[in-house]
């Protein structure tokens, strides 16, 4: 993932200096919404095992009660 991450940064940029060098206008907000973007963290969803337990505290309550 973290090669992947790289690779896009880099595309990223090579765009933004591409248009640099041909002449496109970009506002510095405009690049500064776009890197913020690109920064925003990725939500995973991760399914428990079968296993797992969770931390239910009713359950627990139950169980050192009876």
């Amino acid at each position: 993932m973290l090669l992947r991450r790289k690779l896009r940064l880099l595309f990223v940029c090579a765009v933004l200096e591409w248009g640099v060098l041909v002449g496109a206008p970009m506002r510095p907000d405009e690049i500064e919404e776009l890197m913020h973007q690109m920064n925003q963290t990725e939500v995973a969803h991760v399914l428990p095992s079968e296993s797992d337990e969770g931390d239910d505290p009713l359950s627990s309550s139950r169980q050192s009660t009876e």
